[in-house]
């Protein structure tokens, strides 16, 4: 191939086909209450225990699953008053908490 094909060949610039794709942000899950806030407190329930959606279910309880080594799904079949919108809805509400800053302490360092 001959010095001049060569350049040539290098100022074409390759073509490229370029394709854009939106996506949505998942849908929630359906949930057993969504009339009923995530996470909810009664003085009258558990003695004002945070629980899932208005059940008697301590959320508490849920994070002990996970930090147990637990799936969701096992969660789940073992506590049938809740369904995975109900769980997945916790666990948003606990995320907005976070990066809220609700549940951090502040450090000087």
């Amino acid at each position: 191939m001959s010095k001049t094909a060569v350049q040539t060949k290098r100022k074409q610039k390759p073509k490229v086909k370029v394709i854009v794709v939106e996506t949505e942000s998942p849908k929630p899950l359906p949930r057993r209450n969504p009339e009923i806030p995530p996470i909810t407190t009664h003085p009258e329930r558990l003695g004002g225990t945070p629980t899932i959606a208005g059940t008697r279910l301590p959320v508490a309880t849920l994070l002990d699953y996970l930090m147990e080594g637990a799936t969701v799904q096992e969660f789940i079949d073992d506590f049938d008053a809740v369904s995975l919108g109900d769980v997945e809805a916790v666990l948003e509400k606990i995320k907005e908490a976070l990066e809220e800053g609700w549940l951090a302490e502040k450090v000087d360092k």
